[in-house]
């Protein structure tokens, strides 16, 4: 009797859905952007999807058997072993930031997620590792944290802001230029620093910017946080997201406070130079009507000399900048022709004390001519005379005097010319002065008195 062999036992439906989802699973590791490798516990892979071979360069046939610890650099290796730790004792973690190394044994950035793979009792038999490459990404935040690092260090201001006017982000230069500490401005309107009289700066600003419009540079004025206003030179651009779309705007603030204020000395240096040359101009034509009497070599020599103390006087001044002049610089100016001759008997005496401009151009020129005159007929005519030339400052009250002694008689007959209105005329109206002049038998005694106001720049002592 012939044995019959009994048919085969259908697969029930149980099996066919797990072998259904095994192979779903198995699609969908295969078929993932992202890495996924698994491996024992003791680290030695299992599986290697497409991903993982497109990543790293290595084929499935390449790592399947070989150990993980194969594409973890070196100075990575101990975090090896903490994550076996931590997967045998059945823990999950997720998106760890790290390096692996790919067939060309570089470092490629990635983020790990492992999870521990159990077996049907439960127990720890090995791990998945799902990794994501994240060197764009890694980049992005680079240029992301340079561009924020120059930003904070810049020396301008930087702000940004929505639409609406509402203050986004605010720089270390910001804080410094208006006052506001980042937590105390950032949400609130950009106009807290615009004056009430420009808001409509801002209007015209964000109409531009919303309709994709180039804002030119211009200087304005803006408000610090304790009110005080200054001079602000402002730069807006749009600011933009991914698909070019206008979210809001940037501003670079410079405070030019101190750019405007050199303008305005300029402007005001030059008007002055202005109406220093014209009056330079007038006093040369008075300085040439007055001394052309006397024969044409006398007229040459007094007109040079009388120049070159005008010119003497202008280098002084234009070396302190035009705000004036050290009188004992102005007398050292105008006694230097005279050292090898009169240097032991002319004596000068008085404390440091800072003419203003116009002071110090007429005291120079009334110097000159005092000076003049003792050589010509006075003390210095001789070979005894002398002179002492002595200043004081008494309160409000400035002193200057010129004592001639040992010369020659003074003429009988006194001239009224140019020399002699200068020491008089031109002294007493240039300061609101007292003058004195005197022909003393013993020689020409001069002095001038003044308030201190009228001769004294506004720091008048060294």
């Amino acid at each position: 009797m012939s044995q019959s062999s009994d048919p085969p036992t259908p697969p029930t439906a149980r099996h066919l859905e797990i072998k259904d989802a095994a192979a779903l699973l198995a699609s969908i590791v295969a078929s993932s952007d992202d890495a996924i490798i698994s491996k024992t516990t003791d680290g030695t892979i299992t599986s290697w999807n497409v991903a993982a071979e497109t990543l790293l360069g290595f084929s499935a046939a390449e790592r399947i058997g070989r150990s993980i610890r194969d594409i973890i650099p070196a100075t990575r290796q101990a975090e090896e072993d903490e994550i076996l730790a931590r997967i045998s004792a059945g823990e999950h973690i997720g998106n760890y930031e790290t390096t692996r190394l790919n067939r060309a044994g570089e470092e490629v950035e990635v983020s790990v997620t492992i999870s521990p793979i159990r077996d049907a009792a439960g127990d720890v038999v090995g791990a998945s590792k799902i990794i994501r490459d994240i060197t764009s990404k890694k980049q992005r935040d680079r240029e992301a944290a340079l561009l924020a690092s120059i930003v904070d260090s810049s020396s301008d201001a930087i702000i940004s802001k929505t639409l609406d006017g509402v203050i986004t982000s605010w720089n270390r230069a910001a804080e410094r230029l208006f006052g506001y500490a980042a937590d105390e401005i950032i949400g609130r309107p950009v106009r807290t620093l615009i004056p009430d009289d420009r808001q409509d700066e801002e209007d015209r600003i964000m109409a531009r910017i919303r309709a994709n419009e180039v804002v030119e540079p211009f200087e304005t004025i803006r408000l610090r946080k304790d009110g005080r206003a200054f001079f602000a030179s402002i730069t807006v651009s749009p600011v933009r997201d991914a698909d070019g779309r206008i979210l809001g705007a940037s501003k670079i603030a410079r405070d030019i406070s101190a750019a405007r204020q050199s303008q305005e000395q300029v402007q005001t240096l030059l008007r002055e130079v202005n109406h220093r040359s014209k009056n330079m101009l007038s006093l040369i034509h008075a300085i040439a009507r007055q001394s052309a009497a006397g024969s044409a070599s006398d007229y040459i020599e007094r007109f040079s000399a009388r120049l070159q103390a005008l010119s003497a006087n202008q280098d002084v001044l234009i070396l302190n900048q035009w705000r004036g002049a050290w009188l004992d610089e102005l007398v050292a100016v105008e006694f230097a022709p005279l050292d090898e001759m009169f240097h032991d008997r002319v004596e000068v005496d008085g404390p440091r004390l800072r003419l203003a401009p116009a002071a110090a151009q007429n005291v120079s020129m009334i110097l000159h001519e005092l000076t003049t005159n003792a050589i010509k007929f006075g003390a210095l005519s001789n070979d005894r005379g002398k002179v002492n030339l002595a200043w004081s400052l008494d309160g409000e009250r400035f002193s200057i005097r010129w004592v001639e002694t040992g010369g020659p008689p003074p003429p009988a007959v006194r001239t009224t010319g140019y020399g002699s209105r200068v020491i008089t005329a031109l002294a007493r109206a240039a300061v609101r002065g007292e003058v004195d002049l005197q022909f003393a038998p013993e020689g020409l005694r001069w002095s001038l008195t003044c308030p201190s106001d009228k001769l004294l720049a506004q720091s008048e002592t060294a």
